[in-house]
């Protein structure tokens, strides 16, 4: 009857974390991206109230529309909609119909005054940067990726020969203490 119970409980605490999860720090967490970008796309605005950039150029409606879909559609932004956009875009490059979207951006950016081209670049690499973040925090799966190579590295060769110093050490020293017992006994 108890180990029922247990089970119960087991389930209820995953369903419980996962709830808190789901509708409570993704969505926030969600929130703090498209804020970021919000601020962000504000940036761009300010480069065509100043007259540097103007709102009809190529170069602010390709970055505007990028911002505007990222907006959009950040609650897609998972790691698992990165691994499976990643190779439907390395099937896609076979075809001869392919489009770089990344690219035609930076070429379009590249047509502008260096002043411009740089505050542009430093736009786009914020807006990488903060999709980047969220896509890592917000991923229970990246997160566990991510953990694991963490302790992957922490093992390494001189870790593991630290660790195992220290385990060796003590495993000899409570097999000799132990040998000395039973000698006496």
């Amino acid at each position: 009857m108890q180990s029922s119970i247990y089970i119960l409980s087991a389930v209820g605490a995953v369903c419980a974390a996962w709830f808190l999860w789901t509708l409570g720090i993704k969505v926030l967490l969600l929130d703090g991206m498209r804020e970021r970008l919000f601020e962000i796309r504000f940036e761009l605005f300010r480069l065509g109230m100043s007259g540097e950039l103007p709102f009809d150029n190529e170069a602010f409606r390709a970055v505007e529309t990028l911002m505007c879909g990222l907006l959009r559609f950040g609650h897609r932004i998972t790691f698992l909609t990165f691994l499976l956009s990643s190779l439907e875009i390395a099937k896609a490059k076979k075809d001869k119909d392919y489009v770089d979207v990344s690219q035609q951006i930076g070429l379009k950016i590249s047509r502008l005054q260096p002043s411009t081209q740089v505050k542009m670049a430093k736009i786009l690499k914020d807006t990488h940067s903060v999709v980047l973040v969220y896509m890592a925090l917000s991923s229970l799966l990246f997160l566990t990726i991510m953990a694991a190579m963490k302790v992957c590295k922490l093992l390494s060769e001189s870790t593991r020969e630290k660790v195992s110093h220290v385990i060796d050490r003590e495993a000899y020293l409570a097999e000799t203490q132990r040998g000395m017992r039973l000698a006496v006994a």
